[in-house]
């Protein structure tokens, strides 16, 4: 039997326009939240920053 990996990645964009971090959108693969990044840039002045986080696969919907 193999192993079944119990937790699922889930990639954030935070950006900041001067009044802290807030949380944009969210997305389930690396290549989506890099792109979403890039299109970011190319249309705002904010500071971009992804974070990854791991949840339970139970807890995605």
């Amino acid at each position: 039997m193999s192993y079944q990996r119990k937790t699922a990645d889930t990639y954030i964009l935070l950006t900041n326009y001067g009044y802290g971090w807030e949380e944009e959108l969210k997305e389930t693969s690396r290549k989506e939240i890099k792109q979403r990044a890039r299109e970011y840039l190319a249309n705002t002045t904010a500071q971009i920053k992804i974070l990854k986080q791991r949840i339970k696969k139970e807890n995605l919907s």
